[in-house]
């Protein structure tokens, strides 16, 4: 049995919902695959391969996932490991994807953790959804409001990622459906680094 981490980092919510959609399309059988947020510091230790996002604020990642891969980079430079990144830029800007790969650059280039392939996925701006700085924020750059995610890109990508993170690429055109929380990690779940 393979075993993959997807773990992700999120401020709205958006990207916890992306990553779920990778987790559940990872599945696969012969695979496990637990969802965790980075905040929950898991242990990528027992697991045959890793998916990291995060949603991008002024052109990085959440800090917690940054952190979370340079505390564990010793260990994911010995897996497959798979980045992706959610962004409004992806709603407005397609063309730019190269620009949103970039991102995690001075990452890799910090932590020696290069991944396999970056996903590009566009995000939401649903103000409800942000604090009021964050709300403030979007608004002086006149960012289109709406849910913005291709479910269908993001699905797309996790099937063409899972072979060259050494699992079976899933057979069904689209994942099982229902709440990935369900689907994907109901077991128990394996210590975090910090309670181990």
């Amino acid at each position: 049995m393979k075993r993959v981490l997807v773990v992700y980092a999120t401020g709205s919510g958006c990207t916890a919902d992306i990553a779920g959609e990778v987790a559940r399309t990872l599945q696969a059988p012969r695979v496990a695959v637990d969802l965790w947020p980075a905040p929950a510091d898991p242990d990528p230790a027992p697991y045959d391969a890793v998916v990291a996002g995060s949603g991008v604020r002024r052109g990085r990642w959440h800090q917690s996932l940054e952190t979370w891969v340079e505390e564990c980079a010793g260990v994911l430079r010995q897996r497959p490991i798979a980045f992706f990144s959610v962004c409004l830029t992806m709603a407005t800007h397609p063309e730019r994807a190269a620009e949103v790969r970039a991102y995690t650059q001075a990452l890799v280039a910090r932590t020696g953790v290069a991944p396999l392939g970056v996903g590009t996925f566009a995000g939401w701006n649903e103000p409800k959804r942000f604090g009021l700085l964050e709300r403030g924020h979007l608004k002086r750059l006149e960012a289109p409001v709406g849910d913005f995610r291709d479910l269908d890109a993001v699905h797309t990508w996790s099937r063409q990622i899972a072979p060259k993170l050494g699992v079976a690429a899933p057979t069904w055109l689209t994942p099982p459906t229902g709440p990935a929380e369900t689907t994907v990690a109901a077991r128990i779940r394996p210590a975090s680094r910090a309670s181990s």
